[in-house]
């Protein structure tokens, strides 16, 4: 009777974690405006990391950062330098071993 529930849960968690988008969503957008937007491609490498560096460099302060995974990788975003209540922003992208990246990077003021 109650072995259909547990095992739709089970079934729903599994699927979430391997499915697992790590955006990054810092400060916001409401009401802001955005200033730079930019679309991060890097293709896979067997064996290898892939990293990217993202910076953005503006006369106001920054009020939020968005970074969508567009391919719902296991892909690590940071904030290196800067960020919201700052007027500059330097953000890193690297991937799993053997992961490429495809990333849309978008900045409010």
């Amino acid at each position: 009777m109650y072995v259909r529930p547990v095992l739709l849960v089970l079934l729903t968690c599994a699927v979430v974690s391997i499915c697992r988008a790590d955006n990054l969503t810092v400060g916001s957008n409401i009401n802001g405006q955005l200033v730079h937007m930019e679309k991060v491609s890097l293709s896979a490498i067997p064996f290898k990391v892939r990293t990217k560096t993202v910076s953005y460099n503006g006369q106001q302060v920054v009020k939020g950062i968005s970074a969508i995974d567009l391919k719902n990788s296991k892909t690590k975003v940071s904030i290196m330098a800067g960020g919201t209540s700052f007027t500059y922003v330097t953000l890193r992208l690297k991937s799993e071993r053997g992961d490429g990246l495809d990333y849309q990077i978008q900045i409010y003021v």
